[in-house]
């Protein structure tokens, strides 16, 4: 038996990076993996070349793209054992350089999009005695300069993943969250860099590291898993950071 045997997982932004990182070692233990995002090309390319894995293209700031997803599962499996809410954007910009529309397409797809797809989702994961893990980040708790809505987009977060671990304690449903410091995905291919800035870019933000290093993908999708197992399943209401160390001198 693997650990995720008979289970089904919902991963928002699945298609690439943390979100496929996930979803690749849930795959690996068992887990049927619904992926979610806007490109079909991404989303096919990713189930293509990974066992276990179906889509749904949805744009999660929508509701009738989360109903989509929600009924994709109900048809497919008749449940929900594990929802990831990952999909989520990092806008780097000055307090002084900012719109209210910064705000808008920060909070859009990093809260609300995630308590539309959470309260959605509550029937069936409420029917599986089910978990949710939310995607937070080490700025949730360590805000750093520039990325105000970011930061303030994940301190959301981490208190809306708090007050649910007690909301839904009686219900059996397990709520936590998870704190990626500087993870190797796309975001670090910064537009109109060229390769030798990026390169010296990347170099600089790996010094800080304690560990001098990035984190990959899996390495989040290995603490998701810790989360989601029942031999865990005292485990609620935690933010479990995972950076290198970071955010030890932070």
């Amino acid at each position: 038996m693997k650990k995720l045997d008979n289970q089904v997982a919902v991963i928002t932004g699945g298609g690439k990076g943390i979100g496929l990182g996930i979803a690749k070692i849930f795959a690996e233990n068992g887990a049927k993996v619904v992926i979610a995002g806007r490109h079909e090309d991404t989303l096919k390319k990713a189930c293509d070349e990974n066992d276990g894995l179906a889509y749904v293209v949805a744009d999660i700031t929508k509701s009738e793209d989360i109903a989509k997803i929600v009924d994709f599962v109900k048809t497919k499996y008749q449940r929900m054992d594990i929802l990831v809410n990952n999909a989520g954007w990092c806008p780097v910009k000055a307090i002084t350089e900012m719109t209210i529309q910064d705000y808008d397409n920060a909070f859009d797809l990093d809260v609300r999009a995630l308590v539309d797809m959470t309260l959605q989702s509550l029937d069936l994961l409420k029917a599986s005695k089910g978990n949710i893990v939310n995607m937070s980040s080490v700025g949730g708790q360590h805000p750093g300069p520039n990325l105000s809505m970011y930061v303030g987009a994940k301190a959301a977060v981490e208190n809306f993943t708090k007050a649910w671990a007690v909301e839904l304690a009686p219900f059996g449903v397990r709520v936590n969250a998870i704190a990626p410091g500087a993870i190797e995905t796309d975001i670090w291919k910064v537009p109109g860099l060229t390769e030798e800035e990026a390169k010296a870019h990347r170099e600089q933000s790996e010094a800080n590291i304690p560990m001098k290093r990035m984190g990959k993908p899996e390495e989040i999708g290995r603490a998701a898993l810790f989360l989601v197992d029942e031999e865990n399943a005292y485990v609620t209401g935690t933010v479990l950071t995972v950076d290198g160390g970071i955010s030890i001198g932070a």
